[in-house]
């Protein structure tokens, strides 16, 4: 898990900063993975978090053979 800091940046900002997609840093933020915070049905993530994480791998993301199975398998890739 990654240490606690006390600036925070929109999750899109975190994504750009991470080079990888909104989705994969919601995942990390729920896996603790990274740090932050809900305001007004918003995420922002701690900077300090950012700094301390590796950049995500595709094969954090990409399941070998397959496209991720966030589609359900209707895209025919599966």
């Amino acid at each position: 898990m990654c240490k606690s800091g006390t600036s925070f940046v929109p999750i899109a900002e975190a994504a750009q900063l991470l080079e990888t997609t909104e989705m994969r840093v919601l995942m990390m933020l729920k896996k603790n993975e990274l740090q932050g915070k809900m305001d007004d049905d918003l995420w922002y993530v701690e900077r300090s978090s950012l700094q301390l994480c590796a950049k995500p791998e595709a094969a954090d993301i990409v399941k070998p053979g397959g496209c991720g199975g966030g589609c359900g398998g209707g895209c025919g890739g599966h």
